[in-house]
């Protein structure tokens, strides 16, 4: 592996520095900034905390004071040039004394795109772009979805027996994985913005949905596809006081029959035909969650919810947990359940990034 360049290295302590943010700045990207005197020695660094809060740039040139002047500032991701619930950046840079602007990528807002690097070009100051683009699109891919379609990063998490079972036929389902990749569950769900599950879910498994044995952590939103308007209002993710705020999706005629506790937002949406059922359009469904500031979702389940956005080609990222184990029933419940048939030629295909080792256990990291 070749050596990395300076700028390279640099761009790096940007990135996990970013990443320090992840899953709090949506509908933001996470950003990291590194001020970086001649002699290579770091005077300032900073990253966006949350959404409403200063942009990195503000805490690493903060940071640097009047040692920014004839530095380099390093960025993630290209610095805004318009108003929104801070001041463009653009004009903390300039003001800074900064003579160069080393950045990994464009920023795909349109109110920005590519318009601060020629402000900040006009000021005089000199602009490298491109610097570990395809690691800053990586690191950005909800936020540059978002911008792009208008619907969040859609991550598949499915825990199974080497069979691809997730429950046996009387839908029992815990445990099949260890403790290590249920902690690891608990990772993403603190990683990602909001947590989706379908009704049988939530009914047969009562679930929280929130983050635990964390020791920093915040709730993700929670999401329920609840057609019929069919589970009880004491089903433990409409706790209030358990985790993040509960959105309820049941079809247009069912709208009517919610009893709710207040705190849970019921949307009704429209249902379209597939598979031979008439089921919610998760198009909308995606739609609706961006409009409330999420920018990715974790869906855990079940099989019915997984095979409908494989098939209709929503799942951008997938962990597949697999434990060393085989149930062997045929009438268990598979992690993907299409009712359809597909021919190989057909079949989805994804690309791996990485495997983890999770205790006994293997998680499977994917993309399309």
């Amino acid at each position: 592996m070749a050596e990395l360049s300076a700028d390279e290295k640099f761009m790096k302590q940007c990135f996990s520095l970013a990443l320090k943010a992840e899953g709090r700045t949506a509908p933001n990207p996470i950003v990291g900034a590194v001020v970086v005197q001649s002699d290579g020695s770091i005077v300032g660094s900073g990253y966006h905390p949350e959404h409403g809060q200063p942009h990195a740039e503000v805490f690493a040139l903060d940071e640097a004071g009047d040692r920014a002047q004839g530095a380099t500032i390093y960025l993630s991701l290209e610095p805004c040039c318009h108003h929104g619930k801070t001041p463009p950046c653009t004009d903390k840079v300039i003001a800074s004394g900064v003579k160069k602007v080393v950045a990994a990528m464009t920023d795909p807002n349109p109110k920005v795109g590519g318009n601060g690097f020629e402000k900040l070009r006009a000021a005089g100051i000199e602009v490298v772009t491109g610097v570990l683009e395809e690691e800053a699109q990586w690191l950005n891919r909800a936020f540059v979805k978002t911008i792009r379609t208008g619907m969040p990063w859609v991550v598949l998490k499915i825990a199974a027996t080497l069979d691809g079972k997730i429950a046996d036929r009387t839908n029992t389902s815990k445990w099949i994985t260890g403790p290590e990749a249920r902690h690891y569950v608990h990772e993403l769900r603190n990683r990602l913005d909001c947590v989706l599950v379908g009704s049988n879910t939530a009914r047969i498994d009562n679930p929280e949905l929130n983050v635990r044995e964390l020791n920093e952590f915040r709730h993700p939103k929670r999401a329920v596809i609840d057609t019929n308007m069919s589970l009880k209002p004491t089903a433990r993710l409409f706790d209030s006081g358990t985790g993040g705020d509960t959105i309820v999706y049941c079809s247009e005629r069912a709208e009517q029959q919610a009893k709710l506790p207040e705190s849970v937002q019921v949307v009704s949406l429209r249902e379209i035909s597939s598979d031979g059922c008439n089921r919610l359009d998760l198009h909308d469904l995606l739609k609706d969650l961006r409009t409330r500031g999420v920018s990715s979702v974790l869906c855990e389940g079940g099989g019915t919810l997984a095979g409908s956005l494989v098939g209709q080609d929503l799942v951008d990222e997938i962990f597949w947990i697999v434990a060393p184990s085989i149930l062997g029933d045929v009438e268990s419940v598979p992690g993907v359940r299409i009712e359809k048939p597909i021919a190989l030629a057909n079949m989805k295909r994804y690309r791996l990034i990485e495997s983890i080792r999770l205790g006994d256990d293997m998680a499977i990291h994917l993309t399309r």
